[in-house]
C-alpha cells in the first residue's frame, strides 16, 4: 500500500530520533518529502542496540571467501534503519542524488561516495553489508555514500544506499547509526572529494579553519591530481597558504586560482571552466 507522504515523513522522524537533535530530525524529515521520494512504500523499519558494524569507505569484494573492503569504518553502537521502494515513477539514482545534495546542505561530511561496479558486486552490498536481500540489482544500477553528520557533539554516521533491481524496481535504504565514538582520524577519500567537486563543481570543507596540516593537503593533492587539466579557485581565511601547500606538493600553480572574499568559516575549492 502506497503511504502518504506525511506518513512518511512521521516515520523518518522517528528513524532520526536518536540523532538526540530535533534539528537534524526536522532536516532529515524534508528528505522523503523530496519529489524522487514522493508516494515511496515503507518495506523495513528496524532498531538495533549494542551492535558493531563495519561501513565500507572503500570498493567491496569477495576474496578466499571473506567480504573484504578496501577502506573502512569500525563502529559500535545503535543503528535504525529504513528502506523504501520508490514508486515506478521515480528513479532510485534520482532519489540517491537528492538525498546526497540535502544531506550535504545541511553540511554533512561525505566520507564516501561510490556509484555503479565500482562500488563492487551489488549482492555483497545487499547480502553482507546491509542484510537485506531486496537490496540486490545489476552491479551498474547502484550508488552508495557515508556521511558524518556536522555537528561536533554528534558521534553519528549516515549510510545511503540505493539500487534499481533487474525487473524495475527502485529502492533507497537510509542507516542511521549513534557510535559510542567514532575513530579520530575519519576523513573522506581523495576519489570522493574529486567527484564532488567535478559533480558538483565545487567542493565547501567547512572543518577547514587552520592552517593546511600534512593530511588533508596529501587528500587534495589525490583529488586534484585525478584529473589533471582541472583547474579550481580557492576561497577562506587561509586560502593562500593551502595554495602555495598544494603547489609544493606538486600540484600546478597555473590550475589554482585565489578569490578575493568568501563569508563562511572553511575552505571553498570551485570548479573553474
Amino acid at each position: 500500500m502506497i503511504m502518504h507522504n506525511w506518513m512518511l515523513k512521521t516515520a523518518l522522524a522517528v528513524l532520526l530520533s536518536t540523532l538526540g537533535s530535533l534539528t537534524y530530525a526536522e532536516d532529515f524529515s524534508e528528505l522523503l518529502s523530496l519529489e524522487p521520494l514522493r508516494d515511496a512504500k515503507i518495506i523495513t523499519q528496524e532498531q538495533h542496540s549494542n551492535l558493531e558494524k563495519i561501513y565500507p569507505q572503500g570498493s567491496v569484494r569477495r576474496i578466499s571467501g571473506k567480504t573484504r573492503y578496501s577502506g573502512e569504518v569500525l563502529v559500535r553502537g545503535s543503528m535504525e534503519r529504513l528502506t523504501v521502494q520508490l514508486a515506478s515513477t521515480h528513479e532510485a539514482l534520482d532519489a540517491f542524488a537528492a538525498s546526497r545534495e540535502l544531506l550535504q546542505g545541511q553540511h554533512a561530511d561525505l566520507l564516501y561516495w561510490c556509484v555503479a561496479r565500482e562500488c563492487g558486486p551489488s549482492s555483497l552490498w545487499a547480502n553482507q553489508v546491509f542484510d537485506n536481500a531486496r537490496l540486490y540489482g545489476p552491479d551498474d544500477r547502484q550508488a552508495y555514500a557515508l556521511f558524518r553528520l556536522a555537528d561536533e557533539t554528534q558521534s553519528a554516521l549516515i549510510a545511503v544506499y540505493a539500487i534499481t533491481r533487474g525487473n524495475g524496481r527502485g529502492f533507497l535504504h537510509i542507516e542511521n547509526f549513534q557510535a559510542e565514538q567514532l575513530p579520530t582520524d575519519l576523513r573522506p577519500t581523495a576519489t570522493t572529494l574529486e567527484r564532488q567537486l567535478s559533480t558538483d563543481d565545487q567542493l565547501f570543507l567547512p572543518r577547514l579553519t587552520d592552517l593546511p596540516d600534512a593530511v588533508w593537503t596529501r587528500l587534495l593533492v589525490g583529488a586534484l591530481n585525478q584529473n589533471s587539466t582541472m583547474r579550481v579557485s580557492l576561497a577562506g581565511e587561509h586560502a593562500q597558504a593551502w595554495r602555495d601547500a598544494l603547489v609544493n606538493q606538486g600540484v600546478r600553480a597555473t590550475r589554482i586560482e585565489l578569490e578575493a572574499e568568501f563569508a563562511q568559516p572553511g575552505l571553498l575549492l570551485q570548479r573553474l571552466p
